[in-house]
């Protein structure tokens, strides 16, 4: 193996950018290059001593100001989950299912607890649970494999995850070609069209005023559409949240509280409705 390579081998494979790089590799590529060896907080003392060895270098102390990362696991509360797909679009090992306006759910099993996925989420339903010996799920952060059984499960679980990291970001990149290619394919399209009707727009003006306010009606009121989805869905995740944490037995001031918020859920809905069909309309 290369330099770079034997130095990735070594790294936790949380994808976790507390490094300040995007990734493991991206770091093992600047510890080649001389970076210090203390910028990783799930691999801890343990990678730091493990990077001292293979580039010679003295044993420094980790630094703290980069965070902590203990063995953890994301879990979603679905019962309050929208559906947005954030916390999907922001997993780097793709250990979230889910797809939009329908629950999501974490793959316990491959998450790596690198904690990306709870800032996206709008209605912060994504918990960091401890892992416990009775949870089944190897741990991939350094420091607590003590024997040879628990350190090849743990190598195992961190190959996998940075090829499920490397796969999924060839993934991205193919979707990304596409869209690029979908998109040049629009503008050509669009093109040919202008070129085929600018003799008519010379000719009848007020016809094309016509057709481009009716694009911009459209345009305006998918706009609309969407944002009243989003608030709606929202509003009724944060009405949810309450009752739950409000009991059976809501106080007085709760009960007022939950009162607002129904009513809030409601215009949101409301709103949502009134423009649906005005939504349809524009696109016709």
């Amino acid at each position: 193996m290369s330099l770079i390579q034997r130095i990735d081998a070594l790294l936790p494979q949380t994808q976790c950018g507390k490094c300040g790089h995007p990734g493991c590799r991206p770091y093992a590529e600047g510890l080649a290059a001389g970076e210090a060896i203390n910028k990783c907080p799930p691999g801890g003392r343990e990678t730091i001593a493990a990077l001292a060895r293979l580039l010679d270098v003295p044993v420094i102390e980790l630094d703290h100001e980069r965070g902590h990362a203990p063995a953890q696991v994301a879990y979603i509360r679905e019962a309050e989950c929208i559906g947005c797909t954030k916390c999907i679009q922001a997993c780097p090992v793709d250990a979230i299912i889910g797809a939009a306006k329908l629950m999501h759910t974490v793959i316990s099993a491959e998450c790596t607890g690198c904690d990306l996925c709870v800032a996206p989420c709008p209605v912060d339903c994504i918990d960091l649970l401890p892992l416990t010996a009775s949870s089944n799920v190897v741990p991939i952060v350094g420091g607590l494999a003590r024997d040879a059984e628990a350190l090849a499960a743990r190598g195992h679980k961190r190959n996998h995850a940075r090829r499920r990291f490397e796969q999924r970001n060839q993934r991205l990149q193919r979707e990304e070609a596409r869209k690029q290619a979908e998109r040049l394919a629009r503008s050509q399209r669009a093109a040919n069209a202008t070129v085929a009707t600018s003799s008519a727009v010379v000719d009848d003006p007020i016809k094309a005023a016509i057709e481009r306010v009716k694009v911009q009606k459209a345009a305006a009121a998918d706009a609309a559409l969407k944002q009243a989805k989003i608030a709606a869905a929202m509003s009724r995740a944060q009405l949810n949240k309450a009752r739950a944490a409000f009991g059976d037995v809501p106080s007085e001031a709760q009960q007022a509280q939950l009162a607002e918020l129904e009513s809030e859920a409601q215009l949101a809905q409301t709103r949502l409705q009134a423009l649906q069909p005005a939504a349809g309309d524009g696109r016709g």
